[in-house]
């Protein structure tokens, strides 16, 4: 029974106590007069004195018990604060405060930061707008000076218990504004002028399972320990519930962990869902053809109906898979489908070729090839079509090329130039050194007033280990720009010199690997560019003005050009017969000439690669088809032909002058047809676009 039990118990006896004192009383003086009645008066007053010092002896007993009681409860964590004084004592470890605790109009203030540090949080302080932040992974609190209201994960509250305020450049903070948040007990000791803070730190009983994706009766669950404790307490003890190392069944489960640490502080459950996926079934191969049986040259249409239990086919391997056959007979096609896991499925099927033709390959292949593939000719055949005339009106853009030395061997400025208005970056490299390297596109302003820079085309493709793809695709991606140029821009102030295209420098280049790059810029003023290698994990500005300005290889180009944009266009009417035109020959497309700033040295930029051409068909005849043709060997880029990307070959390259790419087909009616393009970094030259006349369609 406790004390305060006990002393209720006692008021029978106390009114015992009161009846003695009356029936003695009565006997000594008599059963009358004024003694009696003075008596009865004093003994009432004695019972009233008796009965005050119950209650306050009671109220005394519940306060030692509070006390105890607060003592006696299981606590990990336990502060004495002294009023008026710096020390505070966490756990039985002094530490000292940058401010005394205070009392102010009965509100107790406490330094906010010597609290929050002792509770683990972070804690920082904005001397402008005087608000003071305090958190952790699940709650934040923003507390601002003389103002009643605070945040509380980003919601307002108002403070019932003071407002916050500076004393000695610390925030001093209302101790039950604070304690609210952290579920801590408050219990003071003002005569002796000690606050007591209680709390219990609870571990966290973190985890997660692995693999990501699981099948039932098939996946091995690994679980991961996350524990986690603010003042890095062990576990002693853990509880599952619903843990499995292989689910039997599909379907949702809900595991669950308890953990118990060195303190015997059990945490809250921690749960995960996991998701058991049906064992896989290997996907199903399967196609249709449009028809059964053809003729020699007619086109097939195939209809892949393949299809995969998760959607989710990684791969699809064609055999005979020919858009037309040019020879009578019976021809097996084959699909082959792999999913994810690795999962095979085959489908195979028969159609017959008659005898009778309807094109041949020839008429077939300019009809039907879908636009950016490529079929085979006789490329010795093309080099007979009439060369069309053209004149060249050269535009203003400076060219940056920056190619040579192409192969990076060491680190080093591989070029320096100087651009100004309308120019275009142009680089392409290959890394021959064992250690990964990264490329810095550094510009400084020469000027002593800011320069703006803006960036509207960007195109880059690589790291990659194939040259002819690094071109290609920095070519697609830079004119995929052209539908919405970019909004990037960057000021340079007098002096300032800063990496302006930051997603080069990011990649890292391994050995063998090459990285292309097409970038269109604009500046107010002059501006140097310089082309920087450096071996990966190395801080640039630290090195750069420690290396060394490299030479060129004699191979590849280097140099800055002004005239970097070409137009050209053509009045006359195409594509009636066949005829071609020819680019990159050095003949009839003559080099562009720049300087190579580094050197001062007069260079020509031989194949004009880099130079943005705009070639304009202003009457091509209807049925006509555009192809391209490489003569130099390899050549892999993209073509914006009226506005569309097309790259050269979608999926491959043109491997010899055997080999064209469709770039477009007109129509019923005679068209104007407009292409762009730059001669493909990586590839070779020259290349011919040949118009000609579409075989005639039959049915």
């Amino acid at each position: 029974m406790s004390s305060n039990t006990s002393n209720y118990n006692n008021l029978p006896l106390l009114f015992g106590i009161f009846n003695l004192i009356i029936k003695r009383s009565i006997t000594i003086f008599g059963d009358g007069g004024h003694n009696l009645k003075s008596l009865k008066f004093n003994n009432l007053i004695v019972f009233l004195l008796i009965f005050v010092l119950f209650i306050s002896s009671n109220t005394v007993l519940n306060a030692n018990e509070s006390t105890q009681s607060m003592q006696s409860k299981t606590y990990t964590d336990h502060i004495i604060f002294t009023v008026g004084s710096k020390e505070i004592y966490h756990n039985k470890q002094q530490y000292l405060a940058n401010n005394p605790i205070t009392i102010r109009q009965g509100v107790t203030y406490i330094p906010l930061r010597v609290l929050a540090e002792r509770l683990g949080l972070s804690v920082s302080y904005d001397n402008q707008t005087k608000v003071a932040k305090i958190s952790n992974e699940e709650i934040e609190l923003r507390f601002q000076v003389n103002r009643a209201q605070y945040q509380v994960n980003n919601q307002g509250i108002t403070s019932t218990h003071g407002i916050p305020f500076i004393e000695n450049q610390t925030m001093m903070i209302p101790l039950r504004t604070f304690v609210t948040h952290f579920n801590m007990r408050v219990h003071p000791e003002l005569k002796q002028n000690f606050v007591h803070l209680y709390w219990s730190t609870k571990p966290v009983a973190n985890f997660s399972v692995q693999p990501a994706t699981i099948y039932a009766g098939q996946t091995r669950v690994t679980y991961i320990d996350e524990y986690k404790h603010p003042q890095n307490f062990g576990i002693v003890d853990e509880v599952w519930e619903g843990k499995q190392e292989v689910f039997a069944a599909p379907g949702t489960y809900t595991v669950t962990r308890r953990v118990k640490d060195q303190n015997g502080i059990w945490s809250d459950p921690f749960k995960v869902k996991v998701n058991v996926l049906p064992e896989p079934q290997p996907p199903v191969a399967k196609f249709s053809t449009d028809k059964d049986q053809y003729l020699i040259g007619e086109p097939i249409i195939y209809t892949d109906l393949s299809y995969d239990d998760e959607d989710d086919i990684v791969k699809r391997a064609w055999t005979n898979k020919e858009p037309a056959f040019f020879s009578a007979g019976k021809q097996e096609i084959v699909l082959e489908v792999v999913d994810q896991h690795g999962l095979k499925s085959t489908y195979t099927k028969k159609i017959v070729i008659k005898e009778e033709v309807l094109y041949t390959s020839e008429e077939f292949y300019p009809l039907f090839i879908p636009v950016g593939q490529k079929y085979l000719i006789a490329g010795q055949n093309i080099i007979s079509y009439p060369i069309i005339n053209y004149e060249i009106e050269n535009e203003e853009h400076t060219l940056y090329h920056s190619n040579s030395p192409e192969s990076i061997r060491q680190e080093g400025i591989y070029y320096r130039g100087v651009v100004q208005g309308n120019g275009r970056v142009m680089l392409h490299k290959q890394n021959n050194r064992k250690n990964p390297v990264n490329i810095y596109i550094v510009a400084t302003n020469i000027y002593d007033e800011p320069v703006e820079i803006k960036i509207p085309h960007i195109g880059m493709a690589g790291p990659h280990e194939w040259v002819t793809t690094t071109g290609k695709l920095a070519l697609a991606r830079y004119f995929d720009t052209f539908a919405k140029p970019n909004q990037k821009s960057v000021i340079l102030e007098p002096g300032e010199r800063k990496v302006i295209l930051p997603e080069v420098s990011q990649k890292r280049i391994l050995e063998r690997q090459t990285l292309s790059v097409y970038a269109d810029l604009t500046t107010s003023l002059p501006l140097q560019i310089e082309t920087v290698v450096l071996d990966r994990g190395k801080d640039l500005f630290e090195h750069l003005p420690l290396l060394p300005d490299l030479p060129r290889d004699g191979i590849h180009t280097r140099g800055t050009f002004l005239y970097g944009n070409r137009s050209i266009r053509i009045g006359e009417m195409v594509g009636d017969d066949a005829k071609r035109i020819v680019f990159g020959d050095r003949y009839e497309d003559k080099p562009v000439a720049g300087i190579d700033q580094m050197t001062g040295e007069y260079v020509l930029n031989r194949g004009n690669f880099g130079v943005l051409y705009q070639l304009k068909l202003e009457r091509v005849a209807p049925e006509s088809i555009i192809l391209v043709n490489g003569r130099g060997g390899y050549y892999s880029g993209a073509f914006l032909v009226n506005n569309e990307v097309v790259m050269v070959t979608a999926g491959s390259h043109l491997l010899n002058s055997n080999e064209a790419a469709v770039l477009y087909r007109t129509g019923e009616e005679e068209e104007i047809v407009d292409i762009v393009f730059k001669p493909a970094s990586g590839s070779n030259l020259p290349i011919n676009i040949v118009i000609q006349p579409l075989p005639e369609k039959r049915h």
